[in-house]
């Protein structure tokens, strides 16, 4: 029987958080796959959006927990992030579930976010990769959960379905606009010093 040694728990500890993140990436690939294959089913679809969620939890709570937090894992985790969005919207798209413009809008709101977190970083000279508002976490949570409740309502519930790209999409958008706004201006105005 081997003994696992400090050093070998520790380098788990560094690898394993990107290796939960990586995994999001091929769930993701599933999912989608099994969604564009199989439009109707339901189960296996939510099944592996849980999965999704759960590691999105996972690798932050326990890199933060391991004090492994690199600035390689946040980007690799924005990333992860970015394709589940960008692929579902666009397998969601191709049965018409999701308009067009919100997929616009979340590349748009994106990019936005990389952009004027590198600006801000730099104009704070900050050690975090990524600059967080509220606003924007928010919108960015309901950008990520919108999938699975757009193709589960479309699949269960008519009424429900029709709220969330009717009203929902909309009123997302409205807060990701404030979200940018807010972003952009404290770009132009210099922060101040005390």
């Amino acid at each position: 029987m081997t003994v696992l040694t400090e050093k070998m728990i520790n380098r788990w500890r560094g690898i394993l958080p990107n290796l939960i993140t990586f995994s999001r990436i091929v769930l993701t690939l599933l999912v989608n796959y099994y969604i564009f294959a199989r439009f109707s089913e339901i189960g296996i679809p939510l099944f592996l959006l849980g999965l999704i969620f759960f590691t999105d939890y996972l690798d932050g709570k326990l890199a933060r927990l391991w004090g492994t937090v690199s600035p390689g894992g946040a980007v690799l985790d924005l990333l992860a992030d970015f394709f589940f969005m960008f692929l579902s919207y666009l397998v969601l798209h191709s049965f018409r579930i999701v308009p067009l413009w919100f997929i616009f809008l979340v590349f748009v709101k994106f990019t936005e976010f990389v952009f004027t977190s590198i600006y801000l970083k730099r104009l704070r000279e900050g050690n975090k990769v990524f600059i967080f508002d509220f606003l924007g976490r928010l919108v960015a949570a309901v950008f990520y959960l919108l999938p699975a409740l757009l193709y589960s309502s479309y699949q269960l519930s008519p009424v429900l379905y029709t709220f969330c790209v009717n009203k929902l999409t909309y009123i997302i958008c409205f807060f990701a606009l404030i979200s940018s706004a807010d972003r952009i201006r404290k770009c132009l105005v210099p922060i101040q010093r005390e």
